[in-house]
């Protein structure tokens, strides 16, 4: 049976899940919650990043690489469309998501949850995230115009990826409202299959037990920073303040080529 280890609040690892869920494979889940499960995930991932999958004797990380295993391994439930323009454009629209939409979600995650005295530290920080926010819904809702799906006529790895990090931003403050028509049509829509359904309760208990971790594998004051993230902090201008918690160390960069 395929194994699994996640993090029930990564959106990656969720993209991971829906996936999963959608195409009906069973699987035995290793949650990593706690620092103390670190050397756990190293032995799957060099990296240290969920989510991470292993298959009899086949070991896949990175959210999108693992998805396409998925989809080369367990063909049955297709996730991908099968015409080559809306194929591309399913893996166009993931890759927005692992990147300049996830980077969006940080920044909301540390401004709203994190660290929330950054927004008397720096008073234009909250326009610029609202803003952020409101180019990814903006975005979304366009690509939807005159569809029910983001690629092709079913749900793809494209819903799989956007999902968990527009449910996030709506939950903590940022909900979809009429004047986005489509994206808040497309959500109601997906929020009514199993799958979404199935994650989102992941999610949940995810966060209700993260809450009594005293050692938990994303601590608020050592987070995990890479390329589009980074990016993201220096267009709102906290790039100083992101170097100031890499000097103090109070955050840490993915492993070098040479620790892979």
């Amino acid at each position: 049976m395929i194994q699994l280890y996640d993090n029930p609040l990564s959106p990656y690892a969720r993209k991971v899940r829906l996936a999963l869920y959608e195409k009906g494979i069973p699987f035995e889940l290793h949650e990593i919650m706690t620092e103390s499960q670190r050397n756990e995930l190293l032995a799957v991932n060099p990296r240290a990043e969920v989510p991470a999958l292993v298959d009899d004797a086949i070991t896949v990380y990175d959210s999108s690489l693992i998805c396409a295993y998925l989809e080369d391994r367990y063909p049955e439930v297709p996730l991908l469309p099968t015409d080559p323009a809306q194929r591309v454009r399913c893996r166009q629209l993931e890759r927005l998501s692992d990147g300049p939409i996830d980077a969006v979600g940080i920044l909301v995650f540390i401004s709203k949850m994190v660290r929330p005295e950054l927004e008397q530290q720096f008073p234009e920080l909250a326009a610029k995230v609202t803003a952020a926010v409101g180019e990814v819904y903006d975005l979304l809702d366009r690509e939807l115009s005159g569809r029910a799906f983001l690629a092709g006529d079913s749900f793809s790895i494209a819903e799989a990826a956007i999902l968990p990090h527009v449910g996030v931003l709506a939950f903590v403050g940022y909900p979809i409202d009429a004047s986005r028509p489509n994206l808040a049509a497309w959500l109601e829509r997906m929020n009514e299959r199993e799958s979404v359904q199935r994650d989102s309760a992941d999610a949940v208990a995810g966060w209700e037990k993260s809450q009594t971790i005293a050692d938990p594998l994303f601590d608020n004051h050592h987070l995990h920073w890479r390329d589009h993230r980074i990016e993201s902090l220096i267009r709102v201008g906290l790039g100083h303040w992101l170097m100031d918690e890499l000097d103090q160390d109070r955050g840490f960069l993915p492993p070098s080529i040479g620790d892979l």
